[in-house]
C-alpha cells in the first residue's frame, strides 16, 4: 500500500515538473546542442546549401586566431572591472541602508535600485549622450573640452565599464543588503563585548554569513557581463580601433558579418566552455571560505 501511495506521489511530481522541463529543454538545452553540433560542420552563410562536417576545423581556426584571444583578454579586462567596482560600490551602499541611524531607507532603496529597471539599450543611449563630446554633461563638468570618451582608445572601455557598473549595482546591492539583514546582531554584540574591533567583527563575523550571497550575486554578475552585448554595440560598436570588440561582438561579427556559423558556434562553445569550469572552481572556492555558526 505505501509502495502504491509512493508510485502515485511520484507520478504527479513527474506531471507538475513536465512543463518547466520542456520548456527548459526547448530554451536551453536544444539550443546548447544545436551550437555545438554546428560548430563541427562547415556553416557558411554564402553556401547554405553545401554544409558539411568538418570536425575540428573550427576549433582549429578560433585557436589559431590572435584575434580570439586578444578579444577574451579584453571581455576578462571589462567583466573584472565592472564586478569588482560594483560590488564594492553595492556592498558599501548596503552597509549604510542597513545602519540604525539612516532615515527614510525605503525611499533610498527605490531610488538606488531605479536604473536596474532601466532597460539596457536605454542605458546605453542615455550614456552615450552623457559622454557626448559637444554637450554632454561629463565634458561639461570635467572641463574635457570637444574630447570624446567613447571615441577615444584610452577611455573607451572605461566610459562602458561605468555604464555598465551605474545600470548593474542596485541588483547587487539590494541582494548584499539581504544578507546583510539576516546577520545575527547577538554574535556582534558578544565580539564588542570581547573587545573585537569594527573591522574583525566585518571580517570574522559579516563576511562569512554573507558568503553565500557574494558568491550569487559576484558570480550571476561575471556570467551577465561575459554576455554583455547591447552596450557595447549601442556604445562603440567595437571600436574604437577594436578596443571595446568582446566575445559577443566578436562571435557576432564571425558567425554574422563574415558569414561563418560554423567558426562562430565554435567561439561560443569555447566561452561557454570557460564559463562552465570557472563557475566549478569558483563556487568550491567560495563555499570553502563559508562558515556556519
Amino acid at each position: 500500500m505505501n509502495a502504491r501511495k509512493k508510485t502515485k506521489i511520484n507520478w504527479f511530481m513527474i506531471i507538475l515538473l513536465a512543463p518547466a522541463l520542456m520548456l527548459l529543454s526547448i530554451t536551453i538545452v536544444v539550443p546548447v546542442v544545436t551550437v555545438i553540433g554546428m560548430s563541427f560542420m562547415r556553416y557558411n552563410l554564402m553556401d547554405i546549401n553545401n554544409i558539411a562536417w568538418n570536425n575540428f576545423q573550427n576549433y582549429k581556426d578560433v585557436l589559431q586566431d590572435a584575434q580570439f584571444f586578444a578579444t577574451f583578454g579584453r571581455t576578462l579586462t571589462y567583466v573584472v572591472s565592472t564586478v569588482c567596482i560594483q560590488f564594492i560600490i553595492g556592498l558599501t551602499v548596503a552597509m549604510l541602508l542597513n545602519t540604525r541611524w539612516l532615515r527614510g531607507q525605503k525611499i533610498f532603496r527605490g531610488l538606488l535600485f531605479l536604473p536596474w529597471t532601466i532597460p539596457s539599450l536605454v542605458v546605453a543611449v542615455v550614456w552615450m549622450f552623457t559622454f557626448q563630446p559637444q554637450y554632454g554633461i561629463v565634458n561639461y563638468l570635467f572641463q574635457l573640452g570637444n574630447y570624446s570618451m567613447l571615441g577615444n582608445p584610452g577611455t573607451a572601455m572605461l566610459s562602458v565599464v561605468i555604464s555598465a557598473v551605474w545600470k548593474q549595482m542596485p541588483l547587487m546591492m539590494i541582494m548584499l543588503l539581504s544578507g546583510l539583514q539576516t546577520v545575527p546582531e547577538d554574535l556582534k554584540e558578544a565580539a564588542s563585548i570581547d573587545g573585537a574591533t569594527g573591522w574583525q567583527k566585518f571580517h570574522a563575523i559579516t563576511i562569512p554569513f554573507i558568503m553565500p550571497v557574494i558568491k550569487t550575486v559576484t558570480l550571476t554578475s561575471i556570467v551577465s557581463n561575459f554576455q554583455m552585448f547591447v552596450l557595447f554595440f549601442t556604445m562603440t560598436g567595437g571600436g574604437p580601433v577594436r578596443v571595446t570588440t568582446t566575445l559577443p561582438l566578436y562571435t557576432y561579427e564571425t558567425a554574422f558579418s563574415g558569414f561563418n556559423m560554423g567558426k562562430g558556434a565554435a567561439v561560443g562553445v569555447c566561452w561557454l566552455g570557460f564559463l562552465v569550469i570557472f563557475s566549478t572552481v569558483y563556487n568550491k572556492v567560495l563555499a570553502a571560505k563559508e562558515v556556519q555558526y
